[in-house]
């Protein structure tokens, strides 16, 4: 985007921004003046993903609080993944995924999607966003404050494929556990619809932006069990019954 068609104190807080999530520290809270309407928020994004030294990778899709509803006109919202914050899980043990000590810190299991150059050649995967911002309780702020900042995305973890996604109607169990306790547990009994459902709010989101969904592009849909925060050092399982599991461990995401 055009910085010169950004009001000047937009720019300002994507400079603030930005700053803040290359040095991987957090801020006293939200910069002021936030957008008040998600248009504004996501020209916001646009312009500071061209000012962020990676490529986006992939986009996030989450859900719009439920206070929230009545004001904005839209149940998600999204956000970019970029190149170097995605990591595969080996299976040798636990993933180090970074986030912002004093800022917002939180693990979500998710179905994630890898494109094909069409949609029937589309894959799924289990895996995890990291949700991280450098504005502390950035989700108490509003859908607009998790838009301006990357979508509250740092981080995308993707774990075992799903080779059956399309043909499998079977329920399938989901569990976080952070620490060694019990998070969030969910029976997932409307498996594909939600992560379909969050897929196809992106397609019109991307269309109407002008961002090209290519080949290869991951799409993470949402929190399974719940948005489930944790410090740096906080270890946690993801287990998603007969479809595999994760292990990541959330580390400082701070320049040293």
């Amino acid at each position: 985007m055009d910085g010169n068609s950004l009001p000047a104190e937009h720019r300002a807080i994507s400079a603030k921004l930005v700053r803040a999530r290359a040095s991987g520290r957090a801020l006293p809270g939200p910069p002021g003046g936030l957008p008040d309407t998600l248009e504004a928020a996501y020209r916001l994004q646009d312009y500071s993903i061209g000012q962020w030294d990676d490529q986006v990778a992939g986009w996030k899709v989450g859900g719009v609080p439920a206070a929230y509803l009545d004001r904005f006109d839209e149940k998600y919202l999204a956000g970019p993944i970029f190149a170097m914050s995605v990591r595969r899980a080996d299976g040798s043990g636990p993933t180090a995924m970074p986030v912002f000590a004093s800022g917002f810190a939180a693990i979500e299991p998710e179905f994630v999607f890898r494109l094909g150059a069409a949609p029937e050649a589309d894959r799924m995967y289990i895996g995890a966003e990291i949700a991280s911002s450098p504005i502390p309780a950035i989700n108490d702020y509003g859908p607009t404050a998790v838009i301006t900042d990357f979508g509250n995305n740092n981080g995308l973890l993707i774990g075992p494929e799903v080779t059956n996604w399309r043909a499998r109607r079977e329920p399938v169990v989901v569990r976080a556990i952070v620490d060694g306790k019990l998070a969030g547990e969910r029976t997932v009994d409307n498996f594909p619809r939600d992560a379909l459902d969050a897929l196809a709010f992106l397609r019109g989101l991307a269309d109407e932006r002008g961002h090209a969904l290519q080949s290869g592009t991951f799409v993470s849909t949402g929190a399974i069990t719940g948005v489930h925060e944790a410090p740096v050092g906080a270890t946690s399982s993801l287990d998603f019954g007969d479809l595999g599991s994760i292990e990541l461990e959330l580390v400082s995401a701070e320049v040293q």
